[in-house]
């Protein structure tokens, strides 16, 4: 055990679990027969366990995988998913089976993640003797066990939402009035256009939050006219101190914002904005930062026609430097959502965002939500003004390959499910970018980086390959044609 502590150190050290994570790990030694690490890895976490004895009704308790904290556990299974294609395919489905067979609540829910991506990655074959080939799916996306309980003992307010009307109605009438700014739930509940409308407000304006007040609505009236007339840096200081007053004092920020309008402000005055307002959590996904950056910053990117003046850029970029998460959120999502596509200057900008703002392991998992996940994942932050130049589909341009282009350059480990989407889409858009450079570069790199994941369709990506006519076909299909 104590040869694979230098493995299990590098395996805390990464911060994503990748084969070239492990090419010089001290494990493996200078030996060149000692075993290559992912091999040696798996060997190992399916070795027996010696302080735990198997079970019949928990077929991991008693291999050395349990042992692992969950942390652990997912890193492990990142690495071997990466080296899948050099692996026994056979003891992979065994780890990833016996996994997620586990009773609920052994194995923690980013290492049942781990072990299903496993599964996902590997290629269709005969089930592990002795384990049903769907033991391991049923139940697996079954609601928790807490749910079911309250499920059986409720009656429900819709079909798929098991929570006791009653309570809900209780609490609605001990608050006097209920949260969606005096909607009442049996509106909530029979009208669909206004309830969706109230989920794309409330992208932004958190239902808890109260109504503003006569005086609040007056300042805020005149903040607006002010901000937009600020000619020194001192009086841009003393109105961002007044408007974060006024936000904390309203206990709305949202609702000041969008009366306040900042974004009217010139760029100086943006920069003043982004370099000293600070809001607390407002309920809104970011938090205060998503606030701030979708009323100062997003509204130029979203209207953005030529490269954006290097004072606002500057600010804007050290902003999402300190705030990753807003960044994603008030940012990325709604720019590539714009109904009318991203455009050069945009792409530049979310291009620098992407490589010096956000860590890999965040652009993975915003590629993930933006391609894989539901509509509700993809909802993003921003004002009620700016939901018209929002959609809920991406619009395929050559600035939207570029920047998947510049993703794929930073070694980002895209899931398999991401990497489906991509391969559709890329099957779909061939003929309208036939002649585009940018989707030929991004199918490049796709294709380089991406091989092992998508070898299992190489016909179909020779065949898109085949409709392109730039001089980087014949590299690309060298990819895809390696010499036997």
């Amino acid at each position: 055990m104590e040869q694979w502590l230098p493995l299990f150190r590098h395996l805390l050290a990464c911060p994503i679990a990748n084969a070239a994570a492990f090419s010089s790990s001290p494990a493996s030694g200078d030996c060149p027969s000692s075993p290559p690490p992912a091999a040696a890895l798996l060997r190992l976490l399916l070795s027996p366990a010696p302080t735990l004895p198997a079970s019949a009704s928990d077929p991991t308790a008693g291999i050395l995988f349990q042992t692992l904290p969950p942390f652990l556990q997912s890193q492990a299974l990142s690495f071997l998913a990466s080296s899948a294609g050099l692996l026994d395919s056979h003891l992979l489905r065994a780890l990833a089976v016996r996994i997620l067979s586990a009773p609920p609540g052994r194995s923690g829910f980013w290492a049942r993640r781990g072990a299903r991506q496993l599964l996902d990655g590997l290629p269709e074959g005969e089930g592990v003797p002795g384990v049903a080939s769907e033991e391991f799916i049923d139940g697996f996306h079954e609601p928790p066990p807490w749910l079911k309980e309250m499920a059986v003992r409720a009656r429900p307010v819709l079909p798929w939402l098991p929570v006791d009307c009653r309570s809900v109605m209780g609490s609605r009438t001990r608050g006097g009035r209920d949260g969606l700014n005096g909607i009442g739930l049996e509106t909530l509940v029979l009208s669909q256009d206004e309830d969706v409308h109230m989920q794309e407000v409330g992208s932004i304006l958190p239902p808890q939050a109260p109504p503003l007040g006569d005086s609040v609505v007056q300042r805020a009236l005149a903040m607006r006219k002010e901000i937009v007339t600020v000619e020194s840096v001192s009086v841009a200081q003393r109105v961002v101190k007044d408007l974060q007053e006024l936000c904390v004092e309203s206990r709305n920020a949202a609702a000041v914002f969008s009366l306040v309008q900042p974004w009217e402000a010139d760029d100086e005055t943006l920069r003043v904005l982004l370099s000293n307002l600070v809001l607390q959590e407002v309920g809104v996904r970011g938090g205060g930062p998503a606030l701030v950056l979708c009323s100062v910053f997003l509204p130029q990117l979203l209207e953005l026609q030529r490269p954006p003046s290097s004072v606002l850029l500057s600010a804007a970029l050290d902003f999402c430097k300190r705030h990753p998460a807003a960044a994603l959120e008030a940012v990325l999502f709604p720019v590539i959502l714009r109904k009318g596509g991203l455009n050069v200057p945009q792409c530049d900008v979310l291009t620098r965002i992407v490589k010096e703002c956000i860590h890999p392991l965040h652009v993975t998992a915003f590629c993930h939500r933006l391609l894989s996940g539901e509509e509700q994942e993809r909802k993003p932050v921003c004002m009620p003004q700016h939901h018209e130049s929002v959609g809920a589909h991406l619009v395929w341009t050559e600035s939207l390959f570029a920047l998947f282009y510049c993703i794929l350059s930073h070694d980002i480990c895209l899931t398999p499910t991401t990497i489906g989407e991509l391969i559709s889409v890329i099957d779909e858009r061939v003929p309208e970018f036939s002649r585009s450079l940018k989707f030929g570069n991004f199918l490049l790199s796709f294709v380089s980086k991406c091989w092992h994941q998508c070898k299992n369709h190489r016909v179909l990506l020779e065949r898109a390959a085949e409709r392109t006519n730039t001089f980087l076909t014949k590299a690309i299909l060298a990819k895809l044609r390696p010499a036997s």
